[in-house]
């Protein structure tokens, strides 16, 4: 017989309330439960997935984001434009969450330190850096058009400079990006020079940071500065950009004599990789890899992140010896 409304007693409905599990009833809330009243039908495990026992009939497993953190060399919002197409692709290949965290130079060491993402991408001096403090494994390098897995450093000056060898730059002005974090744009070429016996600190009569590639090619051709240090492949993106008409108004101070596709000054050194953190689940860093490894060619967020794809990690040896020789950060580390 059905009950109408009219019929519930009081009692019914405290009972009812009761049944429900309301605090009214004397339980302690969600909010003020001690952790011996925790919900023990849930289980988050080492993977971040959150599992739900076959007893809670109707609920599925729910995995926590992928958190990948890539370091923005110009700023947060240049780095999406490239970077969060990978994103996506990986969020579908691996068929779960994926968000995009942004990082600076000193946020990374933070951000791996206190494991709030899974996997960094960053340049490979900090990433050798990150290495060493966090043991961080390398899955895959960047791989560029034209240049592959490799670049390397300028030391520039105006092609009717004076300026013909390194020992010329003795007494003179000169720029470069950055003292401590700067690998093509400054730290290659400080080793480069400190092996020909010559420190830019006490040997160049003024030697400055400028954060822009750009403004220190403009700086030498302006002869505001003598010379500048700058990343393989800058002076042909600023000709790409129309900030030059060509590349005929600098020259290449000691250009190295190989067949690399960019003229340079320094060695060669590995491109950016992406590294998984001490505690990410293995699994899913061999998941990641492999969708890098694996992604087609034409793939459009490839031509985003200015890649023409990823490869198998690649010795990173010449940066810890660059690291342990200019006793840069972590060069001590155990």
């Amino acid at each position: 017989m059905p009950i109408h409304p009219a019929a519930v007693s009081t009692a019914g409905v405290i009972s009812l309330i009761c049944l429900l599990g309301l605090s009214a009833c004397g339980q302690p809330s969600s909010s003020e439960r001690p952790e011996a009243f925790a919900d023990p039908s849930r289980d988050t495990a080492s993977d971040g997935v959150t599992r739900v026992p076959a007893s809670a009939p109707g609920m599925v497993a729910v995995q926590r984001p992928v958190r990948v953190g890539v370091l923005a060399i110009d700023s947060a919002l240049s780095m999406h434009k490239r970077y969060q197409p990978l994103i996506d692709y990986l969020a579908e290949t691996l068929d779960r969450p994926v968000e995009l965290v942004a990082l600076t130079q000193d946020s990374q060491f933070t951000a791996v330190a206190a494991g709030e993402i899974d996997f960094i991408a960053t340049n490979p001096l900090a990433a050798v850096q990150v290495q060493r403090f966090y043991h961080t494994e390398f899955l895959v390098t960047h791989s560029r058009p034209r240049s592959g897995s490799e670049f390397s450093g300028l030391i520039i000056a105006r092609a009717d400079s004076a300026l013909q060898s390194l020992e010329d730059l003795r007494g003179q002005r000169v720029a470069c990006v950055d003292f401590e974090t700067a690998a093509a744009g400054c730290l290659f070429q400080i080793h480069h020079l400190r092996q020909a016996e010559i420190d830019p600190f006490k040997d160049f009569g003024e030697f400055i940071e400028n954060p822009s590639q750009d403004s220190i090619v403009l700086a030498v051709l302006n002869r505001t500065i003598d010379a500048g240090f700058i990343r393989t492949g800058q002076l042909e993106k600023m000709v790409k950009n129309g900030l030059l008409p060509d590349a005929d108004g600098i020259k290449i101070l000691d250009q190295a004599r190989d067949d690399f596709v960019y003229p340079h000054t320094t060695t060669l050194y590995p491109e950016w990789p992406l590294a998984a953190l001490s505690d990410t689940d293995p699994a899913l860093s061999d998941a990641v890899g492999a969708a890098l490894l694996a992604m087609p060619p034409d793939h459009p967020a490839l031509a985003a992140a200015n890649l023409e794809g990823f490869v198998d990690a690649v010795n990173y040896r010449p940066i810890d010896e660059l690291i342990e020789t200019l006793q840069l950060k972590s060069w001590d580390a155990d």
